[in-house]
């Protein structure tokens, strides 16, 4: 049985998808294709069900091909972990030893961009960032069906300290390794050289430190991608097997396929009432994180960009 040994469990809009495309580079690494099975968010079994990887077998045949079996590190980088009440302590369970790699951000910041993902992942209705903090804070959900209410809770998404106090609490902290988004950003290769020593590998050749997953693309029909996120019924089963293949495959036609699927779009902005709204709600909570990490935050408590 092999299984990921390296969790780069978020928190999303941080930098995952590009630590993971810089890890994905290094010979001695394998990152599962796709990058977020979900699989021991068990806590979120729509979610889980709707990406195909729901049961054990699916999830260990992400690491069953050659060069999983041939890599020193296999990476598993579901962001859904951090939140989840039982990912972390069942996979410290399973894989005794396993390291987590946990990236942070300006809960602002990283909340005006999750929202954005929600809606283009078809959890969100609500257009306005400010509107559907608000909602959420009174317990409201959106005028659809998400795939877990827990994906647009927003003041639990933006709680980074809680949920790192949580997961420090199941793990010893010399296997949790943190990054800053602002450093990863500023310093790409001074952050590349922390994890490589966190995880053991050669820093060198160096990635390319590409940005990737930036929330600035909209899907171009909205039919098109309700068929193929939320179908019918009758269609549901066919399609998410074409879902699961589409994610997997490494052929370039599907790739470019689903590229033109999608067109730039602006960045999500939100009003300084709104950030200073929500950056009083989290204060106590980024204070919290400023202890965990041992790192002054102060701009981050301010709804400083």
């Amino acid at each position: 049985m092999t299984l990921a040994d390296v969790y780069l469990v978020g928190a999303p809009k941080c930098g995952t998808t590009s630590i993971a495309r810089w890890l994905a580079e290094h010979r001695d690494v394998y990152v599962s294709v796709p990058k977020e099975p979900y699989y021991w968010a068990a806590d979120y079994p729509r979610m889980r069900a709707h990406y195909g990887f729901d049961s054990r077998g699916a999830y260990e045949g992400l690491y069953s091909n050659p060069a999983a079996r041939a890599a020193t590190l296999r990476v598993d980088g579901s962001t859904t972990y951090l939140y989840s009440q039982c990912a972390v302590a069942d996979i410290d369970e399973a894989v005794p030893g396993a390291r987590f790699v946990v990236t942070v951000r300006n809960p602002v910041d990283l909340l005006v961009s999750y929202h954005r993902t929600q809606l283009v992942a078809l959890n969100e209705t609500e257009t306005d960032f400010g509107t559907a903090w608000r909602r959420s804070l009174d317990g409201g959900r959106p005028d659809t069906d998400p795939l877990d209410p827990k994906l647009v809770d927003y003041p639990l998404v933006g709680r980074l300290g809680a949920a790192i106090g949580r997961l420090l609490t199941t793990v010893a902290r010399e296997r949790v390794h943190f990054v800053l988004f602002d450093d990863l950003v500023n310093d790409p290769s001074q952050t590349w050289r922390g994890l490589t020593e966190f995880l053991g590998i050669p820093t060198q050749p160096e990635p390319s430190f590409d940005v990737h997953n930036a929330s600035n693309k909209a899907y171009r029909s909205a039919v098109l991608r309700r068929l193929t996120h939320r179908p019918p019924a009758l269609l549901e089963a066919p399609i998410r097997a074409l879902r699961q293949w589409s994610r997997t495959t490494a052929n370039p036609l599907v790739a470019a396929g689903k590229a033109r699927m999608w067109r730039s779009a602006a960045g999500p902005r939100v009003s300084d009432e709104v950030r200073s709204e929500v950056a009083e709600y989290l204060r106590a909570d980024v204070d919290r994180l400023a202890t965990l990490l041992d790192r002054s935050l102060p701009e981050w408590a301010s709804a400083g960009r």
